[in-house]
């Protein structure tokens, strides 16, 4: 293998191509194809002129498990260690979490006393006395996928799936849990139930994972654990992350081509090779990493692979409507990292980040003023506010600053705003992803193609989840290649 072309320029295919690019000896040319004429996808920080840092997209990393772990070391061999923003998990902005029903809000357990607490959320019961119960509750017969909100319902109650589970699905992946597969998105809860009878037998005699654990020697991360960080964020914000990763790229010889949209791929598994074929030019490459989002793949196949492409045409995505407001002064009534609205309360928005709670560094210095981000839209995007095409984010400005409003009382204007819409931004994985993954492994080993599927459609939605499918995949490509 001497060449690979990486079809995406976001987060994903950033590293995917450095990930290529740390084994030279391997892969002596690396192409990234872009199609719009910026790298970074969902990666978007504003510097306003009086200092303070806005995002229009993901705003925080998550430092647990192995994808956490991952994206440390990538941060410390960029170079970026000293612009880290930590947040430990004392801190107000990580542990006080809040859902919006009935009129007011509700702070979540942040403490295991809290666990012991009667909530109104739940029907008047502790979390830990549902937790108590699960174990008694009979496994569910049969075999298959089910919702993530009926896998909860049956086994912690409806109360809890309608205002923890349901608010926490549209918070991440902006869609109603009443589709997604919990063998998706849950899939150590959904093997505990199949192994052990429950969730809770299942997670505390689980059998230790299997594989080679990944190897990453970082000080960053020895930083981080040490210090036990809950999240965290850069200081010119995290759009910061894929301008280091093109700068690397660059580095290392990488071609990057923007404005290069892909129309179509065509393998000749005879010769080895894939004919790569954009609007500006055809390129042939030995193999190709696709990280754009699984519906814009399928249509590349131009129909020579229909098993391939129908599986990768199933799931819908979520467009969602991000609104950045600040207001002078300090207008929250209480600190935290934000709010999730239910999708049963009659509102329009998702939920609402505090930011200058989180990452007050990111305000504007010199004079106290409140960040806020409120998501909008998701799975209910077009019967809430009509063809996101057509949609004027003016609009979506105004119903934010009347509904934050009302829910925080608030009744000063906002010093500033950014609107923007995000189109088709979240893959939903509805049931039977999984068994649909699976047929599209088993189709593209047995056909031998020369193709690697990383990115959200997959495996995870959140920003860890891509950039650690994207190391996978490059490893394990790899590892073919030593094989041959």
């Amino acid at each position: 293998m001497t060449s690979v072309a990486v079809i995406g320029g976001g987060i994903t295919g950033l590293s995917a191509a450095y990930y290529l690019s740390k084994a030279p000896q391997a892969v002596k040319k690396i192409v990234l194809l872009e199609g719009s004429s910026r790298v970074g996808g969902w990666m978007q920080s504003t510097r306003t002129e009086e200092g303070a840092i806005f995002e229009h997209g993901p705003r925080s990393l998550r430092t647990a498990g192995d994808a956490g772990a991952n994206v440390l070391g990538m941060a410390d061999d960029l170079g970026l260690s000293d612009q880290i923003l930590p947040v430990l998990p004392s801190h107000e902005g990580a542990k006080n979490r809040f859902i919006y029903a009935g009129g007011k809000l509700h702070k979540l357990p942040s403490s295991f006393s809290g666990l012991f607490r009667r909530y109104e959320l739940f029907a008047g019961q502790s979390p830990a006395r549902l937790g108590l119960r699960e174990p008694f509750v009979p496994r569910r017969e049969g075999e298959g996928d089910e919702s993530v909100h009926s896998f909860f319902s049956r086994r912690l109650g409806q109360q809890f799936a309608d205002n923890a589970i349901d608010p926490m699905i549209r918070g991440i992946w902006a869609g109603d849990c009443r589709n997604l597969s919990i063998q998706a998105l849950f899939p150590s809860m959904y093997n505990a139930e199949r192994q052990k009878g429950s969730i809770t037998r299942g997670m505390l005699f689980a059998p230790k994972q299997k594989g080679t654990p990944l190897q990453i020697n970082s000080t960053l991360l020895q930083q981080a654990r040490k210090e036990r960080w809950a999240i965290w964020s850069l200081r010119e914000g995290l759009e910061t992350l894929s301008h280091a990763l093109r700068e690397k790229l660059v580095e290392n010889g990488v071609e990057i081509l923007t404005d290069s949209f892909v129309e179509r791929l065509e393998f000749d598994t005879a010769e080895e090779v894939v004919q790569v074929t954009t609007l500006n030019e055809q390129l042939q490459v030995d193999h190709v990493i696709s990280a754009v989002p699984s519906q814009c793949l399928a249509p590349m196949l131009a129909g020579r692979h229909p098993i391939l492409a129908d599986n990768l045409s199933v799931n819908p995505s979520a467009t969602v409507g991000l609104v950045n407001l600040e207001y002078a002064g300090a207008v929250l009534p209480s600190e935290g990292f934000g709010y999730l609205v239910p999708s049963l309360e009659p509102e329009r928005v998702l939920g609402v980040v505090f930011d200058s709670s989180t990452f007050p560094q990111h305000n504007r210095p010199g004079s106290a003023t409140t960040r806020l981000t409120a998501m909008m839209g998701g799975t209910w995007f077009p019967q809430q506010f009509g063809d996101p095409d057509k949609v004027d984010t003016s609009h979506l400005l105004d119903v934010a600053v009347e509904t934050i409003g009302q829910h925080l009382n608030i009744t000063a204007s906002p010093l500033r705003s950014f609107s923007v819409i995000h189109k088709d931004c979240i893959p939903q994985y509805t049931l039977g992803h999984t068994d649909r993954l699976e047929q599209m492994d088993s189709y593209i080993s047995e056909q031998r193609l020369p193709l690697s599927l990383v990115g959200c459609s997959y495996r995870g939605v959140g920003v860890n989840d891509c950039i650690l499918s994207s190391r996978k995949a490059v490893s394990a490509l790899l590892e073919t290649q030593e094989g041959d």
